[in-house]
């Protein structure tokens, strides 16, 4: 039995989503996107710890900018939640161009490398 794309726990302060598996089309990104924002709606959720270190990005870096275009056009409720996203190493240049996009287009995306760190900075955001 496999993993879905991402699961979800509800904590005290925030939703933590967890990333499973592979993504290797800009369509399994945005379809995961629109499965976050519904669940981060249905718990009024205004923040999020996106972990996805278990998670193998494989498409190409440009992606995020065509990720974060279609935030603009379907998910524009994403702009009221403060996300901290953690990475492995080796998807860091994809996920420091996500956030250096999506603060471009108004979105509240901060990448990290340590899951604790996330936390601190999440927690402590207004």
């Amino acid at each position: 039995m496999s993993l879905p794309p991402v699961t979800f726990e509800l904590k005290e302060h925030y939703l933590l989503v967890t990333g499973h598996g592979v993504r290797n089309s800009l369509k399994e990104m945005v379809d995961t996107a629109n499965m976050i924002i519904k669940k981060a709606q249905e718990t009024n959720s205004t923040k999020m710890l996106v972990d996805y270190r278990q998670l193998d990005i494989q498409v190409r870096i440009t992606d995020a900018f065509n990720i974060v275009k279609t935030y603009e056009r379907s998910l524009p409720e994403l702009r009221n939640i403060v996300v901290a996203g953690v990475f492995e190493k080796h998807h860091l240049d994809f996920a420091s161009y996500w956030q250096e996009v999506s603060a471009t287009r108004g979105f509240t995306i901060k990448v990290f490398e340590d899951f604790k760190e996330a936390e601190k900075w999440l927690v402590e955001q207004a």
